[in-house]
């Protein structure tokens, strides 16, 4: 397990605006904190990645994510809550100020409450969104390990965490207003 110092650290970087790498439910994520847009736009540069794709946002808690989206029925927090098979990623309906820098060009955000232990503890030590994508430059294959990750992004990136990922495949992705499964 990875030590509450380790921890302090990563979180502190995402802070200072940087973006970090670190182990998720499948594979190793690359992220900033959702609330620094200049971090956002340059994870984007550095994934060569589009922003009008949209990104995936970490929370431990739903409630990390509320300034975000639309309210939520008790039938819809009950269904995000409750227990799923493996890890999900679930469509929210964004408030209107949300950046398309985040969001895409989507109506909707991606949220996924994680379960993984060190990503969760991020979550909560930042006390913010981690905005959360597959650590890889658009296209190219994905991590799964944490020295790898490391030596691939050695001085483009803050921070690097390591652990071990989850051994889940890719999180799947529901519509939460339409249950229509996007990603099994």
């Amino acid at each position: 397990m990875t030590s509450r110092w380790k921890i302090v650290q990563a979180t502190r970087a995402l802070k200072q605006g940087g973006v970090i790498i670190y182990p998720t439910e499948s594979i190793f994520g690359i992220g900033c904190d959702a609330a620094d847009l200049a971090a956002v736009n340059r994870l984007l540069d550095l994934k060569q990645r589009s922003f009008n794709k949209g990104l995936i946002l970490l929370v431990s808690d739903i409630s990390q994510i509320e300034r975000y989206i639309q309210p939520l029925t008790s039938q819809q927090l009950a269904l995000i809550n409750g227990p799923q098979p493996r890890a999900t990623t679930w469509l929210l309906a964004a408030q209107k100020h949300v950046s398309p820098l985040i969001k895409g060009l989507h109506p909707k955000l991606a949220v996924r409450i994680t379960r993984h232990p060190i990503a969760k503890a991020l979550c909560q030590q930042l006390g913010n969104p981690i905005v959360s994508t597959s650590c890889n430059k658009s296209g190219k294959p994905v991590s799964v390990n944490a020295a790898f990750s490391r030596n691939h992004w050695l001085r483009q990136v803050d921070h690097v965490i390591a652990g071990e990922c989850g051994g889940q495949p890719a999180s799947q992705i529901i519509d939460l207003e339409s249950g229509k499964v996007i990603r099994n």
